[in-house]
């Protein structure tokens, strides 16, 4: 059974799991905020460090003006926006508030109840293996009316000039979400995947996270009708890897998340596997690509992020 140790980050209470390969430091407070994925052998950490004052985040803040660091959940959106009614503020609502303790035996277990939407979202994270952090999702219907929504992963992975983001092989098109943008052009345009060229006509290889001085950033998806189990981020140096998989059954769509320092401070590769296609609950609906949650409904999915030494 996996040792769950107290600790605290920026001086909120958090927990650590720990194991020979890794260890994962989860903050419940900022909404259960996964702050560190560390490859003890490769003395490698994961995940992005805060570029700004660490302070407890408010229901409805606006995301990227906090720390930015770490792994956040995106719950029932990631662009803000409105559905039957309902305002669905910026990358949803269960990253900035309060998660509640469930269970710390053998594992890290927090949930949250939504207080926009009647669902309840719990996350258990626990070390299945000891190269290998699982996270186990249990979302609950807690009310009387069918709701849609859409849940994806947001881990802001530190990358630099030898990190290498690897899709499976069949991928060979991605497809650009970001309205009017200025190099890819308008949301569902496609790109050939590992290298395409910009509207700039320079030739840029999406595989790659280039510095933060470049101000530059893209979302794209693997096309919809293409779902993928896995992805993988490879750091040529130290000579590590780090690979997530998933079932396409429960999360089918995978964006892919990179800031050249537009919004942090540190370059970031971000692959979020999805629930819903694409970043906005709205889009998601109007294309019949949402979820649909009923009363009394338990939908359950499980993501591994599995640690490894990188052969060439």
């Amino acid at each position: 059974m996996t040792a769950i140790l107290t600790t605290t980050w920026y001086g909120f209470p958090a927990f650590m799991l720990e194991s020979d390969e890794m260890r994962v430091i989860i903050v419940p407070d900022l909404g259960a905020k996964i702050v560190s994925i560390y490859d003890k052998p490769h003395r490698h950490e994961w995940l992005v460090p805060p570029m700004r004052a660490v302070k407890q985040t408010a229901f409805g803040a606006d995301f990227v003006s906090q720390d930015m660091s770490g792994w956040d959940e995106m719950m029932p959106t990631i662009v803000s926006c409105t559905v039957q009614g309902v305002h669905l503020p910026d990358h949803g609502e269960v990253w900035s508030v309060p998660w509640q303790v469930e269970s710390l035996v053998g594992e890290v277990s927090l949930s949250v109840e939504s207080k926009l939407l009647p669902y309840r979202l719990k996350r258990s994270a626990v070390l299945s293996a000891p190269d290998c952090l699982e996270l186990r999702y249990t979302l609950t219907h807690t009310g009387t009316t069918a709701i849609q929504y859409l849940w994806a992963a947001h881990p802001q992975f530190a990358a630099d000039a030898h990190t290498c983001i690897v899709l499976p092989a069949e991928v060979t098109q991605v497809v650009n979400v970001v309205a009017g943008d200025a190099i890819w052009g308008d949301a569902g345009k496609q790109h050939s995947w590992p290298a395409a060229r910009g509207a700039d006509g320079r030739l840029v290889s999406l595989d790659r996270v280039r510095s933060a001085q470049q101000h530059a950033c893209r979302k794209f998806y693997v096309p919809a009708e293409q779902p993928v189990s896995s992805t993988r981020l490879v750091q040529e140096e130290p000579g590590c890897e780090l690979r997530m998989t998933w079932s396409t059954v429960e999360l089918p769509y995978l964006g892919l998340w990179v800031d050249e320092g537009v919004y942090n401070a540190n370059p970031v590769a971000a692959p979020e596997p999805s629930t819903g296609y694409y970043d906005s609950l709205e889009r998601a609906i109007d294309l019949g690509k949402a979820t649909i949650l009923e009363p009394g409904e338990e939908k359950n999915w499980t993501l591994k992020v599995i640690l490894s030494n990188w052969q060439k």
